[in-house]
């Protein structure tokens, strides 16, 4: 209850006055972290599924594994740097977007029985996952990323390198968990940390991320620049779109590849 206590506003008035307002229950949710040498852990969560919908929006998305894979490819073509936090009870951060008070039980040792209004997203609530990443979104803004239009939890920023080449920094967000592409990635967690508490205070360069392995990534692009060396092919490191503007397929009069060739692409495909 330590960490889940920040949910919660004393109220001294009568319940019954709060115009707009529906009482709640909850309860506690006990885990055993198997990943974490069997830390147990307890929760406390609203009991959302009794209560009515909201008149807010209770939608939330997170990023998905293609964009994941996607720009884990472009930061190794780039030269990035990949580092990754886990916001620590993320939806306490975000205020709460319901109008709800609850009767604190036996859970809440010595307030028993005191009158509270819930002031943050808690757990359980339909709108908690909704009002946290709204509350993210205008952190990372105000940081001047923009949401992507391909992927609204893609958040890129325009930036430049030392040598003057530009480039876009990227945060990456699955509910909680962060990831930060850039030449710097540090700085930006630093500055999303001013708002935010992260797990163990821990910054730190990730294995995986939503199944895709970093270091595979990284190894797969070496991999297939190895392979290209020595031949007349190359992959170039500084490009705006996939194709050139003019380019129209329809009219490409490049010979097919022989068979020598179609084996080597087959290979750097299968490479990837």
């Amino acid at each position: 209850m330590k960490n889940v206590r920040i949910a919660f506003e004393e109220y001294d008035g009568n319940p019954e006055e709060l115009i707009g307002y529906k009482e709640i229950t909850g309860h506690l949710v006990f885990d055993v972290k198997l990943g974490e040498n069997f830390r147990r852990k307890a929760r406390f969560c609203a009991d959302g599924h009794k209560t009515g919908a909201p008149s807010s929006v209770t939608y939330s998305t997170v990023v998905s594994r293609d964009s994941v894979r996607i720009l884990l490819t472009i930061a190794a073509l780039n030269d990035l740097n990949i580092l990754g936090a886990d916001i620590q009870n993320a939806f306490l951060t975000a205020p709460n977007e319901e109008k709800v008070w609850i009767r604190a039980g036996p859970e809440f040792g010595p307030e028993e029985g005191t009158i509270f209004l819930v002031t943050r997203a808690l757990y359980g609530l339909k709108s908690a996952s909704a009002s946290f990443r709204a509350f993210m979104a205008e952190k990372l803004d105000d940081m001047g990323f923009k949401s992507s239009y391909a992927d609204p939890d893609v958040w890129l920023r325009a930036a430049t390198k030392v040598n003057g080449e530009e480039y876009y920094e990227y945060v990456l967000m699955y509910v909680d968990d962060i990831l930060a592409l850039s030449i710097d990635p540090r700085a930006i967690l630093v500055d999303i940390q001013t708002s935010f508490k992260f797990k163990n205070d821990k910054i730190e360069p990730p294995s995986s991320y939503l199944g895709a392995s970093v270091d595979y990534v990284n190894a797969t692009i070496k991999n297939v620049e190895k392979t290209v060396e020595g031949t007349q092919w190359k992959l170039p490191t500084n490009v705006a779109t996939p194709m050139t503007s003019n380019f129209m397929p329809e009219l490409d009069g490049t010979p097919e590849l022989d068979e020598k060739d179609l084996t080597f692409y087959q290979e750097l495909i299968g490479i990837l």
